[in-house]
């Protein structure tokens, strides 16, 4: 077949009859494309999953093994984008459904007919090469899945960049510890988007979300007939992660019985499906996340030692949200801007009573409670700017009527921030804290704080005292990251 540029999408034909098979190979090698074929649909697998150019599947429906509709199901879990052709009689019309419910999937009617094979193909193709470019654009911009996602200007979240930029391209493992809603996963996929392994899948698992009774079977995936209810073969998340990254997250909920078996899979690089025989290898990194103290949980005997010692290669321990109040402005800031357009509000910031209350309250919820205000406040406001009537009752601390309560009795609590400053000198603080961590580089700080370029170097001119800011000056106030040119 005639070779053509790399970039070619690769088409793979799946059939176990060798004649069926080299003939939809040539017919589509004719356009020029790429083709490889296959006799069966694991090694299919493995090539879709292991060659990200791979843009179609061709797959017979009935073949000895895993049959054309389990492989699409196993393609659909770990390469979504790849779109697929099924070989199949016109009249199995419990195929064409569960195809039509796999989304990516079209079928072939047999016999095949060369034109509508190459059609069809096309048409396949064009929706993966979309699909492809919906992903590019998304990673483009989802650089804010770069560390510029994880909004921070203290010097705690400075400690945690630091340690994120230089355990990210290695292939350590890496415990992420912290309170519930301080962005764990967050930070677990920019570990994933910085390293050499952002090509590959993500693939996350709750372990505190999954009965007991199963999560044995969605880490490591089943043979058909394994136990009731297996009717397919299924994919396990380990082998889902091949090549890419594993996010356990709430590790510390995973059944002893199954800490053993992950502990030997991380030791033999090796996974078994549930009712299986045969082992394949696993190539995945591990980042584990856990709000419990293991250590702990290992005198309980809730938790197994040497398990323990397996994930913690590198520990990033999340500061609460309560120990890194100069950051609020700049979250609340960032959340407001995104549900102001989600919801189609004409918000453009917050008053500095507002401000006041968002910098003093405790958040026991963190950076998740404070997602779930704004939404709220933005929801509820009444003006332009979000004041302490559109926040939630339990931010400003008035749920009974009784106003602001003292840290631990309503979650609103004296920042040592806050006292003796203006708002002026508040704002003043993180524009020059963030210029600090930026070091000096005005579109980075101004990039951190989410304000234009020129909003910032107005700012700075009037802390020199060279200009002074006036009533004409609140457009440009709200300016974001775009207008900066």
């Amino acid at each position: 077949m005639s070779a053509v540029p790399s970039r070619e999408p690769l088409v793979l034909v799946v059939d176990d009859d060798a004649g069926s098979r080299k003939a939809m190979a040539l017919t589509l090698a004719t356009d020029g494309r790429r083709v490889e074929e296959f006799g069966d649909a694991d090694s299919a697998l493995s090539r879709a999953i292991d060659d990200p150019s791979v843009g179609l599947v061709v797959t017979d429906l009935k073949m000895p093994g895993k049959t054309g509709i389990e492989l699409a199901t196993d393609l659909a879990a770990a390469r979504p984008d790849v779109s697929v052709l099924l070989v199949t009689a016109f009249g199995d019309i419990e195929t064409l459904v569960k195809a039509k419910d796999l989304g990516t999937v079209d079928y072939v009617a047999k016999p095949v007919a060369r034109d509508d094979l190459r059609l069809r193909a096309s048409a396949a193709l064009g929706r993966a090469r979309q699909a492809g470019e919906i992903k590019q654009l998304r990673e483009r911009l989802d650089k804010r899945y770069g560390f510029e996602a994880i909004i921070g200007v203290s010097a705690a979240m400075e400690r945690v960049f630091d340690v994120l930029r230089k355990v990210s391209p290695t292939k350590m493992n890496v415990l992420i510890t912290g309170e519930s809603g301080t962005g764990k996963e967050l930070v677990a996929n920019a570990l994933h988007h910085n390293s050499p392994r952002r090509p590959r899948a993500f693939v996350a698992l709750n372990c505190g979300a999954i009965p007991k009774e199963i999560i044995e079977s969605e880490l490591f995936g089943h043979e058909k007939g394994a136990f009731t209810g297996a009717l397919v073969k299924r994919m396990g998340r380990i082998e889902q992660a091949h090549g890419g990254t594993l996010f356990l997250d709430e590790v510390s909920e995973m059944p002893p019985d199954l800490q053993v078996k992950f502990l030997r899979v991380l030791e033999e690089r090796r996974v078994t499906p549930v009712g299986g025989n045969d082992s394949k290898e696993s190539d995945f990194r591990l980042v584990s996340a856990t709000n419990r103290d293991l250590k702990k949980e290992i005198e309980a005997g809730r938790f197994r030692q040497d398990l323990y010692y397996r994930l913690k290669g590198v520990v990033v321990d999340l500061p609460p949200l309560r120990e890194r109040r100069e950051d609020v402005p700049l979250l609340a800031e960032r959340f407001r801007e995104v549900f102001a357009k989600e919801h189609d509000r004409p918000v453009t910031g917050f008053t500095p009573a507002a401000l006041s209350v968002l910098m003093s309250y405790a958040w026991p919820g963190n950076v998740r409670e404070m997602k779930s205000a704004i939404e709220w406040a933005v929801f509820s406001a009444a003006g332009s700017r979000i004041d302490v009537v559109d926040l939630p009752p339990d931010v400003r601390g008035d749920a009974d009527g009784e106003g602001p309560h003292p840290e631990g009795t309503g979650g609103y609590a004296p920042s040592a921030i806050l006292v003796g400053k203006t708002m002026s000198e508040i704002e003043k603080e993180a524009i020059l804290t963030a210029l600090q961590a930026s070091g000096g580089n005005r579109r980075k700080a101004a990039e951190r704080l989410d304000i234009g370029l020129r909003t910032l170097q107005r700012k700075l001119k009037e802390y020199r005292g060279e200009a002074g800011g006036d009533e004409g000056d609140d457009e440009a106030d709200e300016e974001g990251p775009d207008s900066s040119g």
